[in-house]
Protein backbone atom coordinates (compact mmCIF):
# COMPACT_ATOMS: atom_id res chain seq x y z
CA UNK A 1 0.00 0.00 0.00
CA UNK A 2 1.52 3.28 -1.37
CA UNK A 3 -0.38 5.27 1.79
CA UNK A 4 0.98 2.83 4.51
CA UNK A 5 2.76 4.86 7.12
CA UNK A 6 6.65 4.12 8.57
CA UNK A 7 6.57 3.57 12.04
CA UNK A 8 8.80 5.86 14.36
CA UNK A 9 12.14 5.26 15.45
CA UNK A 10 13.78 6.54 18.31
CA UNK A 11 16.33 9.15 18.11
CA UNK A 12 20.08 8.18 18.69
CA UNK A 13 21.98 9.57 21.52
CA UNK A 14 24.22 12.76 20.54
CA UNK A 15 27.52 12.03 19.37
CA UNK A 16 30.44 14.55 19.30
CA UNK A 17 32.40 14.58 16.33
CA UNK A 18 36.66 14.29 17.75
CA UNK A 19 35.72 18.73 17.55
CA UNK A 20 34.81 21.12 20.07
CA UNK A 21 32.87 22.91 17.11
CA UNK A 22 30.31 19.12 16.55
CA UNK A 23 29.32 19.34 20.28
CA UNK A 24 25.67 18.25 20.72
CA UNK A 25 25.61 16.81 16.76
CA UNK A 26 22.34 14.55 15.87
CA UNK A 27 23.58 11.12 17.04
CA UNK A 28 25.22 8.63 14.01
CA UNK A 29 24.53 5.49 13.28
CA UNK A 30 26.12 2.93 16.62
CA UNK A 31 27.02 -0.07 14.34
CA UNK A 32 29.38 1.69 12.26
CA UNK A 33 33.44 2.31 13.07
CA UNK A 34 35.22 5.80 12.93
CA UNK A 35 38.29 4.06 11.45
CA UNK A 36 39.73 7.02 9.62
CA UNK A 37 37.55 6.47 6.47
CA UNK A 38 38.27 2.96 5.38
CA UNK A 39 35.73 1.22 4.72
CA UNK A 40 33.07 -0.67 7.64
CA UNK A 41 33.99 -4.54 7.69
CA UNK A 42 30.62 -6.46 7.22
CA UNK A 43 28.05 -4.20 8.58
CA UNK A 44 24.90 -5.20 8.70
CA UNK A 45 21.45 -3.37 7.35
CA UNK A 46 19.52 -2.79 10.34
CA UNK A 47 15.69 -3.22 8.43
CA UNK A 48 16.91 -6.84 7.35
CA UNK A 49 20.00 -7.76 8.88
CA UNK A 50 21.60 -8.09 5.54
CA UNK A 51 25.24 -6.78 4.49
CA UNK A 52 25.20 -3.16 3.54
CA UNK A 53 26.09 -2.44 -0.14
CA UNK A 54 30.03 -1.84 0.02
CA UNK A 55 29.27 1.31 -1.95
CA UNK A 56 27.36 3.19 1.36
CA UNK A 57 29.99 1.85 3.54
CA UNK A 58 31.36 5.08 4.26
CA UNK A 59 27.93 5.99 5.54
CA UNK A 60 27.40 7.21 9.18
CA UNK A 61 30.65 6.62 10.44
CA UNK A 62 30.89 7.30 14.48
CA UNK A 63 33.86 9.31 13.57
CA UNK A 64 32.69 10.53 10.08
CA UNK A 65 35.56 13.82 10.30
CA UNK A 66 38.12 11.56 10.30
CA UNK A 67 36.40 9.68 7.27
CA UNK A 68 35.84 13.49 5.78
CA UNK A 69 39.04 14.41 6.65
CA UNK A 70 41.19 11.45 5.29
CA UNK A 71 39.43 11.82 1.86
CA UNK A 72 39.56 15.79 1.30
CA UNK A 73 37.34 17.12 3.51
CA UNK A 74 37.62 18.87 7.02
CA UNK A 75 36.61 20.12 10.09
CA UNK A 76 34.87 23.19 7.92
CA UNK A 77 33.30 20.72 5.24
CA UNK A 78 31.50 18.73 8.42
CA UNK A 79 30.61 21.98 10.09
CA UNK A 80 29.03 23.08 6.72
CA UNK A 81 27.19 20.04 6.46
CA UNK A 82 26.07 19.58 10.17
CA UNK A 83 24.28 23.59 9.86
CA UNK A 84 23.34 22.48 6.54
CA UNK A 85 21.01 19.37 7.62
CA UNK A 86 19.76 21.40 10.56
CA UNK A 87 18.93 24.02 8.52
CA UNK A 88 16.60 21.76 6.28
CA UNK A 89 15.08 19.83 9.13
CA UNK A 90 13.47 23.81 10.54
CA UNK A 91 12.77 24.44 7.25
CA UNK A 92 10.84 20.85 6.09
CA UNK A 93 7.12 21.30 6.44
CA UNK A 94 4.47 19.15 8.51
CA UNK A 95 3.59 16.72 5.96
CA UNK A 96 7.39 15.79 5.00
CA UNK A 97 7.66 17.85 2.06
CA UNK A 98 9.94 20.79 1.22
CA UNK A 99 7.81 23.71 -0.19
CA UNK A 100 9.06 25.21 -3.37
CA UNK A 101 7.41 28.25 -3.19
CA UNK A 102 8.46 29.29 0.40
CA UNK A 103 12.39 28.81 -0.48
CA UNK A 104 11.61 31.10 -3.85
CA UNK A 105 11.44 28.00 -6.45
CA UNK A 106 9.98 28.89 -10.12
CA UNK A 107 11.70 32.13 -10.72
CA UNK A 108 11.91 32.17 -14.46
CA UNK A 109 15.56 32.62 -15.26
CA UNK A 110 15.39 31.40 -19.38
CA UNK A 111 18.80 30.20 -18.63
CA UNK A 112 20.26 29.30 -22.57
CA UNK A 113 17.50 31.27 -23.57
CA UNK A 114 14.61 28.95 -22.74
CA UNK A 115 11.44 29.45 -21.42
CA UNK A 116 10.63 27.10 -18.98
CA UNK A 117 7.93 28.15 -17.17
CA UNK A 118 9.13 28.14 -13.65
CA UNK A 119 9.43 24.82 -14.01
CA UNK A 120 10.34 24.30 -9.85
CA UNK A 121 7.33 26.03 -8.99
CA UNK A 122 5.39 22.86 -8.04
CA UNK A 123 8.43 20.58 -7.72
CA UNK A 124 7.93 19.27 -4.32
CA UNK A 125 8.99 15.62 -5.14
CA UNK A 126 12.05 16.68 -6.76
CA UNK A 127 13.08 19.38 -3.94
CA UNK A 128 12.08 17.17 -1.06
CA UNK A 129 14.09 14.06 -2.72
CA UNK A 130 16.97 16.03 -2.44
CA UNK A 131 16.82 16.95 0.33
CA UNK A 132 16.34 13.65 1.99
CA UNK A 133 19.30 12.59 0.09
CA UNK A 134 21.34 15.02 1.57
CA UNK A 135 20.65 13.09 5.54
CA UNK A 136 20.59 9.84 3.85
CA UNK A 137 24.50 10.70 2.43
CA UNK A 138 25.37 11.45 6.24
CA UNK A 139 24.10 7.86 7.34
CA UNK A 140 21.00 9.61 8.47
CA UNK A 141 18.02 7.41 7.32
CA UNK A 142 13.99 6.72 8.80
CA UNK A 143 15.89 4.09 11.26
CA UNK A 144 18.95 5.19 12.83
CA UNK A 145 20.80 8.41 12.76
CA UNK A 146 20.20 12.08 14.29
CA UNK A 147 17.39 12.88 11.56
CA UNK A 148 14.98 9.69 11.37
CA UNK A 149 11.53 11.76 12.31
CA UNK A 150 12.49 14.18 9.24
CA UNK A 151 13.63 11.65 6.91
CA UNK A 152 10.49 9.34 7.87
CA UNK A 153 8.90 12.11 6.98
CA UNK A 154 9.89 12.90 4.14
CA UNK A 155 9.99 9.11 2.19
CA UNK A 156 6.08 8.85 3.56
CA UNK A 157 5.74 12.21 1.48
CA UNK A 158 7.04 10.81 -1.44
CA UNK A 159 5.15 7.06 -1.27
CA UNK A 160 1.63 9.19 -0.60
CA UNK A 161 2.41 10.83 -3.56
CA UNK A 162 2.98 7.99 -5.97
CA UNK A 163 0.52 7.39 -8.60
CA UNK A 164 -0.93 4.07 -9.84
CA UNK A 165 1.67 3.72 -12.56
CA UNK A 166 4.57 4.39 -10.44
CA UNK A 167 5.16 7.81 -11.51
CA UNK A 168 6.93 9.89 -8.23
CA UNK A 169 6.60 13.33 -10.11
CA UNK A 170 3.95 13.77 -8.01
CA UNK A 171 2.19 17.50 -9.08
CA UNK A 172 5.66 19.03 -11.15
CA UNK A 173 5.11 20.39 -14.53
CA UNK A 174 6.97 18.97 -17.93
CA UNK A 175 9.84 20.24 -17.52
CA UNK A 176 10.72 19.29 -14.47
CA UNK A 177 8.18 16.29 -13.69
CA UNK A 178 11.06 13.20 -15.17
CA UNK A 179 13.63 14.97 -13.09
CA UNK A 180 11.00 14.63 -10.06
CA UNK A 181 10.46 10.90 -10.93
CA UNK A 182 14.17 10.23 -10.54
CA UNK A 183 15.29 12.08 -8.35
CA UNK A 184 11.99 10.76 -5.93
CA UNK A 185 13.37 7.05 -7.14
CA UNK A 186 16.95 7.72 -6.23
CA UNK A 187 16.16 8.83 -2.55
CA UNK A 188 13.64 6.17 -1.84
CA UNK A 189 16.17 3.73 -3.49
CA UNK A 190 19.15 4.59 -1.32
CA UNK A 191 16.46 4.81 1.48
CA UNK A 192 15.54 1.26 0.79
CA UNK A 193 19.21 -0.30 -0.07
CA UNK A 194 20.56 1.37 3.14
CA UNK A 195 18.34 -0.08 5.64
CA UNK A 196 16.96 -3.30 3.62
CA UNK A 197 13.34 -2.24 4.91
CA UNK A 198 11.22 -4.21 2.55
CA UNK A 199 8.21 -2.08 3.43
CA UNK A 200 9.62 0.10 0.60
CA UNK A 201 10.16 -2.40 -1.99
CA UNK A 202 6.88 -2.36 -3.91
CA UNK A 203 7.04 1.43 -3.91
CA UNK A 204 10.48 1.33 -5.66
CA UNK A 205 9.79 -1.07 -7.99
CA UNK A 206 7.03 0.63 -9.30
CA UNK A 207 8.81 3.68 -9.78
CA UNK A 208 11.50 1.67 -11.56
CA UNK A 209 8.86 0.19 -13.51
CA UNK A 210 7.82 3.70 -14.37
CA UNK A 211 11.20 4.43 -15.69
CA UNK A 212 11.51 1.19 -17.56
CA UNK A 213 8.16 2.14 -19.54
CA UNK A 214 9.12 5.86 -20.18
CA UNK A 215 12.53 5.20 -21.50
CA UNK A 216 12.49 5.77 -25.80
CA UNK A 217 12.70 2.56 -27.24
CA UNK A 218 15.35 3.68 -30.14
CA UNK A 219 18.17 5.80 -28.53
CA UNK A 220 17.72 4.70 -24.91
CA UNK A 221 17.34 8.05 -22.94
CA UNK A 222 15.10 9.90 -20.84
CA UNK A 223 13.82 13.27 -20.97
CA UNK A 224 10.56 15.73 -20.37
CA UNK A 225 7.93 13.13 -21.26
CA UNK A 226 7.68 9.22 -21.82
CA UNK A 227 8.72 8.27 -24.41
CA UNK A 228 10.72 11.28 -25.69
CA UNK A 229 14.52 11.06 -27.67
CA UNK A 230 16.43 11.28 -24.20
CA UNK A 231 19.25 13.73 -22.93
CA UNK A 232 22.33 13.26 -20.85
CA UNK A 233 20.76 15.57 -18.30
CA UNK A 234 17.76 13.45 -17.78
CA UNK A 235 19.61 10.00 -17.99
CA UNK A 236 22.07 10.63 -15.63
CA UNK A 237 19.44 11.09 -12.50
CA UNK A 238 18.16 7.61 -13.95
CA UNK A 239 20.96 5.75 -13.61
CA UNK A 240 22.02 6.91 -10.28
CA UNK A 241 18.24 5.90 -9.50
CA UNK A 242 18.75 2.40 -11.35
CA UNK A 243 21.72 1.73 -9.64
CA UNK A 244 20.77 1.87 -6.44
CA UNK A 245 17.44 0.59 -6.72
CA UNK A 246 18.82 -2.73 -7.92
CA UNK A 247 21.27 -2.60 -4.72
CA UNK A 248 17.71 -2.58 -2.58
CA UNK A 249 16.66 -5.88 -4.78
CA UNK A 250 14.62 -4.17 -7.51
CA UNK A 251 14.56 -5.88 -11.10
CA UNK A 252 15.58 -4.09 -13.92
CA UNK A 253 15.35 -5.76 -17.55
CA UNK A 254 18.46 -6.40 -19.15
CA UNK A 255 17.19 -5.05 -22.51
CA UNK A 256 16.82 -1.72 -20.35
CA UNK A 257 19.95 -1.83 -19.23
CA UNK A 258 21.22 -2.40 -23.23
CA UNK A 259 19.51 0.63 -24.66
CA UNK A 260 21.30 2.65 -21.38
CA UNK A 261 24.58 1.41 -22.86
CA UNK A 262 23.78 2.83 -26.13
CA UNK A 263 22.15 5.97 -25.33
CA UNK A 264 25.66 7.23 -23.43
CA UNK A 265 27.58 5.25 -26.34
CA UNK A 266 25.73 8.26 -28.97
CA UNK A 267 26.42 10.69 -26.44
CA UNK A 268 30.17 10.31 -26.10
CA UNK A 269 33.19 11.73 -28.41
CA UNK A 270 36.88 12.54 -28.44
CA UNK A 271 39.63 10.54 -28.94
CA UNK A 272 39.00 8.41 -25.40
CA UNK A 273 34.81 8.55 -26.05
CA UNK A 274 35.85 10.57 -22.52
CA UNK A 275 33.88 13.60 -23.75
CA UNK A 276 30.15 13.93 -23.54
CA UNK A 277 27.95 15.85 -25.06
CA UNK A 278 23.96 16.84 -23.89
CA UNK A 279 22.22 14.82 -26.67
CA UNK A 280 23.79 12.69 -29.32
CA UNK A 281 25.31 14.75 -32.39
CA UNK A 282 26.13 17.68 -30.24
CA UNK A 283 29.09 19.42 -29.27
CA UNK A 284 30.49 18.34 -26.06
CA UNK A 285 29.89 19.97 -22.61
CA UNK A 286 32.12 20.25 -18.92
CA UNK A 287 28.29 18.85 -17.41
CA UNK A 288 27.85 16.60 -20.00
CA UNK A 289 31.31 14.75 -19.96
CA UNK A 290 31.00 14.89 -15.84
CA UNK A 291 27.50 13.51 -16.02
CA UNK A 292 28.58 10.80 -18.59
CA UNK A 293 31.57 9.61 -16.77
CA UNK A 294 29.75 8.91 -13.33
CA UNK A 295 27.40 7.13 -15.50
CA UNK A 296 30.18 4.64 -16.88
CA UNK A 297 31.28 4.08 -13.05
CA UNK A 298 27.54 3.00 -11.74
CA UNK A 299 26.65 0.99 -14.97
CA UNK A 300 29.85 -0.84 -14.24
CA UNK A 301 31.61 -0.06 -17.37
CA UNK A 302 35.13 -1.06 -17.64
CA UNK A 303 36.56 2.84 -17.84
CA UNK A 304 39.70 3.10 -19.74
CA UNK A 305 42.41 5.13 -18.04
CA UNK A 306 42.19 7.29 -21.75
CA UNK A 307 38.76 7.79 -21.12
CA UNK A 308 39.28 9.01 -18.02
CA UNK A 309 41.93 11.19 -18.17
CA UNK A 310 40.03 12.68 -21.45
CA UNK A 311 36.99 13.67 -19.04
CA UNK A 312 38.96 14.83 -15.84
CA UNK A 313 41.12 16.94 -18.45
CA UNK A 314 38.13 18.53 -20.18
CA UNK A 315 35.99 19.14 -16.27
CA UNK A 316 39.16 20.49 -15.08
CA UNK A 317 38.90 23.44 -17.90
CA UNK A 318 35.63 24.65 -15.45
CA UNK A 319 36.62 24.20 -11.82
CA UNK A 320 34.04 26.18 -9.24
CA UNK A 321 34.42 29.46 -9.30
CA UNK A 322 32.24 31.93 -6.87
CA UNK A 323 31.96 33.79 -10.46
CA UNK A 324 29.84 31.48 -11.83
CA UNK A 325 27.76 29.19 -9.59
CA UNK A 326 26.72 26.17 -10.96
CA UNK A 327 25.83 23.45 -8.41
CA UNK A 328 24.30 21.47 -10.97
CA UNK A 329 27.30 21.35 -12.77
CA UNK A 330 29.73 20.87 -9.30
CA UNK A 331 27.22 18.26 -8.14
CA UNK A 332 28.84 15.44 -11.28
CA UNK A 333 31.70 16.95 -11.73
CA UNK A 334 32.51 16.61 -7.68
CA UNK A 335 31.46 12.72 -7.75
CA UNK A 336 32.88 12.68 -11.36
CA UNK A 337 36.71 13.78 -10.12
CA UNK A 338 36.10 12.20 -6.76
CA UNK A 339 35.77 8.51 -8.37
CA UNK A 340 38.32 9.57 -10.64
CA UNK A 341 41.03 10.39 -8.11
CA UNK A 342 44.26 11.74 -8.51
CA UNK A 343 45.84 14.91 -9.02
CA UNK A 344 42.61 16.39 -10.91
CA UNK A 345 40.41 15.09 -8.41
CA UNK A 346 42.69 17.11 -5.74
CA UNK A 347 42.48 20.58 -7.88
CA UNK A 348 38.90 20.47 -8.48
CA UNK A 349 38.57 19.37 -4.47
CA UNK A 350 40.37 22.39 -3.09
CA UNK A 351 38.76 25.20 -6.12
CA UNK A 352 35.19 23.52 -4.65
CA UNK A 353 35.50 24.10 -0.80
CA UNK A 354 37.51 27.70 -1.54
CA UNK A 355 34.26 28.34 -3.72
CA UNK A 356 31.10 26.76 -1.82
CA UNK A 357 32.12 26.98 1.76
CA UNK A 358 32.15 31.19 2.06
CA UNK A 359 28.66 30.99 0.30
CA UNK A 360 26.54 29.13 3.04
CA UNK A 361 24.34 31.71 4.90
CA UNK A 362 25.70 31.74 8.66
CA UNK A 363 23.79 34.35 10.45
CA UNK A 364 20.12 34.28 11.55
CA UNK A 365 17.41 32.20 10.49
CA UNK A 366 19.08 31.18 7.31
CA UNK A 367 22.16 30.32 8.97
CA UNK A 368 23.44 27.02 7.00
CA UNK A 369 21.69 27.30 3.33
CA UNK A 370 23.07 28.50 0.23
CA UNK A 371 21.28 31.71 -1.74
CA UNK A 372 19.27 30.37 -4.98
CA UNK A 373 21.69 32.63 -7.11
CA UNK A 374 23.37 30.21 -9.05
CA UNK A 375 22.73 29.20 -12.45
CA UNK A 376 19.45 27.05 -11.86
CA UNK A 377 19.26 28.28 -8.33
CA UNK A 378 16.11 30.36 -9.46
CA UNK A 379 14.29 27.36 -10.60
CA UNK A 380 14.63 24.83 -7.30
CA UNK A 381 15.43 27.66 -4.74
CA UNK A 382 16.89 28.08 -1.93
CA UNK A 383 16.63 24.01 -0.62
CA UNK A 384 17.98 22.83 -3.92
CA UNK A 385 20.94 24.72 -3.92
CA UNK A 386 21.45 23.91 0.02
CA UNK A 387 20.72 20.38 -0.76
CA UNK A 388 22.83 20.13 -3.73
CA UNK A 389 25.64 22.19 -1.86
CA UNK A 390 25.01 19.64 0.64
CA UNK A 391 25.38 16.90 -1.19
CA UNK A 392 29.00 17.96 -3.11
CA UNK A 393 30.13 18.38 0.93
CA UNK A 394 29.05 14.87 1.64
CA UNK A 395 31.64 13.42 -1.39
CA UNK A 396 33.90 11.97 1.01
CA UNK A 397 31.52 9.40 2.20
CA UNK A 398 28.39 9.35 0.45
CA UNK A 399 29.92 6.35 -2.08
CA UNK A 400 32.98 3.94 -1.60
CA UNK A 401 34.83 4.99 -4.89
CA UNK A 402 34.25 2.33 -7.35
CA UNK A 403 37.33 0.87 -7.92
CA UNK A 404 37.99 -0.03 -4.29
CA UNK A 405 34.13 -1.51 -4.41
CA UNK A 406 34.72 -3.41 -7.50
CA UNK A 407 37.40 -4.59 -5.56
CA UNK A 408 35.73 -5.49 -2.66
CA UNK A 409 33.56 -7.50 -4.35
CA UNK A 410 36.17 -10.06 -5.74
CA UNK A 411 36.93 -10.40 -2.70
CA UNK A 412 33.82 -10.92 -0.80
CA UNK A 413 31.14 -12.60 -3.63
CA UNK A 414 28.41 -12.72 -0.93
CA UNK A 415 28.54 -8.30 -1.25
CA UNK A 416 27.89 -6.09 -3.68
CA UNK A 417 28.21 -8.57 -6.75
CA UNK A 418 24.82 -10.20 -5.55
CA UNK A 419 23.16 -7.09 -6.90
CA UNK A 420 25.07 -6.85 -10.15
CA UNK A 421 23.56 -7.24 -13.63
CA UNK A 422 20.85 -9.60 -13.91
Amino acid sequence: DSQATLPKAPVSPPNSMSAPEFAGVRGQNPQTSGDGGKPVSNPRRIGDGQPLPKIYSLRGANNRLATARKRGGSVRTERAVELALRWLANNQAENGSWDPRKSGAGNETKVFGHDRNGAGVQAENGITALASLAFLAAGHSHLEGGYQTEVRKSLEYLIGSQHSNGDLSGDARLFAKMYCHSMSLLALSEALAMTGDKRLHSVVQRGVNFTVAAQNGRDGGWRYQPGDPGDMSQFGWQVLALHSARLGGAVVPEKTMERMESFLQSCSSGVGGGLASYRPNQGPTTTMTAEALICRYFLKQNVAPMTVMEAARKISTELPTPHHVNLYYWYYGTLAMYHAGGSDWELWNTELKKTLLPLQNRQGEEAGSWPANGLWGGYGGKVYSTAMATLNLEVYYRYLPVFQELAAAKRAPNGFRQTSRR
